[in-house]
């Protein structure tokens, strides 16, 4: 009588990933400095997963998201979504929301920084632009002038929009999430390919093809129930 390997680690680690799937925020870095005097920086440097991700743990950066803002065109009432940008039905861009402590960060401390993550080029369209959002005349000065001092840093100054669209759910921490999820899945993998024969094989693409449905879902399910409402700064 044949004998078959037991299912039990995939089921384990079917059940890790899913649970990481949907509750991944959890593992992301917390910046526990409170301070009350917080401030907001906007900018836009190509994909904003990984500057967003670059920066959220720097001394004096209380907290990132990443959404869209830079067109006042948009109905602030308007249903922002991810697919609407990248297809060029708005002038949003993809921006990073920064809030960090004025006690330990001046605003001239975060055009090295934003220069240091930005990764837009000439010729990017609108979605992917370098822009640093400024939201005084002096914040306009300073960011102008240092862009003129810097003319390797390929990025334009605009005045802050009205709006920032705060992106979906999945966006947000989006390689905190995903520098949990690839080890477990490669680990994995590879215990599954251990156990040898066809049940090996059939647990081994189970996973695969599960994992990259999950992840298709995720978008779905964020997409379909978020709506995304514009936060006025």
């Amino acid at each position: 009588m044949t004998s078959f390997p037991s299912p039990i680690p995939s089921i384990m680690l079917f059940l890790a990933l899913t649970m990481q799937f949907r509750f991944g925020e959890s593992f992301s870095a917390i910046n526990s400095n409170a301070t009350p005097k917080v401030k907001t920086f906007h900018f836009g440097a190509g994909c904003f997963w990984a500057p967003a991700d670059k920066i959220k743990s720097m001394p004096g950066i209380v907290s990132t998201s990443v959404g869209y803002c830079g067109d006042d065109t948009v109905s602030p009432d308007a249903a922002i979504s991810y697919e609407k940008v990248c297809g060029g039905r708005t002038k949003l861009v993809e921006a990073v929301r920064v809030e960090y402590d004025a006690n330990q960060l001046s605003y001239e401390d975060l055009l090295p920084i934003f220069a240091e993550v930005n990764t837009a080029e000439y010729g990017n369209k609108r979605q992917y632009s370098g822009v640093i959002f400024t939201s005084s005349k002096e914040e306009r000065k300073i960011a102008s002038n240092y862009l003129e001092e810097n003319k390797q840093v390929v990025a334009s100054v605009e005045e802050m929009s009205s709006n920032y669209y705060k992106a979906e759910k999945y966006h947000q921490d989006y390689w905190a999430k995903w520098r949990t999820r690839i080890p477990l899945l490669v680990g994995g993998l590879f215990l599954i390919s251990k156990i040898g024969g066809d049940m090996s094989q059939t647990i081994y693409n189970f996973v695969c093809y599960g994992f990259i449905g999950f992840t298709l879902i995720e978008r779905k399910i964020d997409t379909a129930v978020e709506t995304i409402s514009a936060r006025n700064d």
